[in-house]
């Protein structure tokens, strides 16, 4: 019921509604990684409110569309959901940061975006992380993807997107209106791997290759379609 909850209110603020989509690939305990059907990709996850540091946001879920099909409204049986025993740790009005871990078959993707949320009653406010990464995924692999350090801060112009929508009656408080976000990546390998595998020591037994994810282009900065 709390996740469903927390689902209907990032279709306000995301692209999704319901409690449909994917599980993330890995969970703890497990014994075995196959990659005969899908591949497995990796991804660290640092996000951080800087504009109001009181209110820091969790990651909810990630949409992941292939590039043959338009990411958006209806897309959530692309939808990652993430839950908190994916958050690795947590500083209090400093970030919170993710081991993410997601199943794909073969061929070409948009990383559309993650789905940022502030809720602790009785504020609840967030909004969609625009990144639009083109992904390959080869087939039968392990990769990682990289770490994305996310940081929402105050809008130094009207051109900059606004972090969450003005409608959702919370988010100004939260920061999102009036904030944006900056996203960088990084490649953080030898140091996220040894996080990883001190999750989930099954990836002890196999290959994982580096595919890192282009660097992020802010949306007002993209050519148009």
């Amino acid at each position: 019921m709390v996740r469903c909850r927390l689902l209907f209110i990032l279709s306000l603020v995301f692209v999704m509604t319901g409690c449909a989509g994917h599980e993330m690939a890995l969970t703890k305990g497990q014994t075995n990684i196959d990659v005969t059907k899908k591949s497995l990709a990796l991804l660290s996850v640092k996000i951080s409110n800087q504009y109001k540091p009181n209110y820091q946001l969790d990651i909810m879920g990630a949409l992941i569309c292939p590039q043959s099909e338009r990411c958006g409204h209806g897309s959530r049986k692309h939808f990652h959901n993430i839950k908190s025993p994916y958050k690795i740790k947590s500083i209090e009005n400093s970030f919170n940061e993710y081991l993410l871990s997601f199943e794909l078959e073969s061929g070409s993707y948009n990383f559309h975006s993650m789905g940022a949320i502030y809720d602790h009653f009785p504020i609840t406010g967030g909004g969609p992380v625009p990144l639009n990464f083109k992904l390959e995924i080869k087939p039968n692999v392990v990769i990682y993807l990289g770490h994305l350090d996310v940081v929402m801060r105050e809008r130094k112009n009207d051109s900059e997107e606004r972090a969450g929508q003005i409608r959702v009656t919370q988010n100004p408080v939260v920061g999102t209106v009036m904030g944006t976000y900056d996203v960088v990546v990084e490649d953080k390998y030898d140091e996220d791997m040894k996080l990883f595998i001190s999750k989930y020591p099954v990836l002890q037994k196999v290959k994982v290759e580096k595919s890192i994810l282009p660097q992020w282009i802010r949306p007002e900065n993209r050519p148009a379609n």
